[in-house]
Order: C-alpha cells, then structure tokens, then sequence
C-alpha cells in the first residue's frame, strides 16, 4: 500500500473520520448484544446447548465486529505518517 502525503488538516480529518467510523461499529455491536440478549431472554430456546439470547448475542457480535473491521479498514483508513513535519529537523 502507498503511502498518501497529507497536510496536517487533512491527517486530523481522517483521524476524526476513522474515530467515527470505529465508533459506528462499536455502537452497532452493542446495540445487537444488548438487544438479542433483552429480545430472546426467557424464551426458553436453546442453541448449541447454551440459552438462545447468550449464542445469538455473542456468536452475532463477534460476526458484526469482524465484517465491520473489514469494512472500515478497507475503505475508510489510509495508510499515513502522523509526525509533525518539525520532528523531521531534529
């Protein structure tokens, strides 16, 4: 991959972007966690010998994290060096 020569404001707009996009994937696994587990508990339904609201949750979350990190690292980060030109003087 090659490396993109930003200026200082677009480096802190992608930083901003990135944060964003990490904190989208974050609240849509919590939201799927806490919901199926609110949705399905006392169901009384069993998968893979464990209550229904503890798989669908859990195995459901690692499944949204993992499709969401491949999403945002292939189309929203970009490889960037985050030095201060200054540093480079030294």
């Amino acid at each position: 991959m090659k490396r993109r020569e930003l200026t200082k404001q677009e480096k802190h707009d992608q930083c901003i972007t990135e944060i964003k996009a990490t904190l989208v994937v974050v609240l849509a696994c919590c939201i799927w966690h806490i919901g199926t587990a609110f949705v399905l508990n006392g169901t009384g339904l069993y998968f893979l010998g464990m209550p229904a609201w503890f798989s669908v949750s859990v195995f459901g979350t690692i499944i949204i994290a993992l499709v969401g990190v491949r999403l945002i690292l292939k189309h929203i980060f970009i490889d960037f060096e985050y030095d201060d030109e200054e540093d480079d003087n030294e």
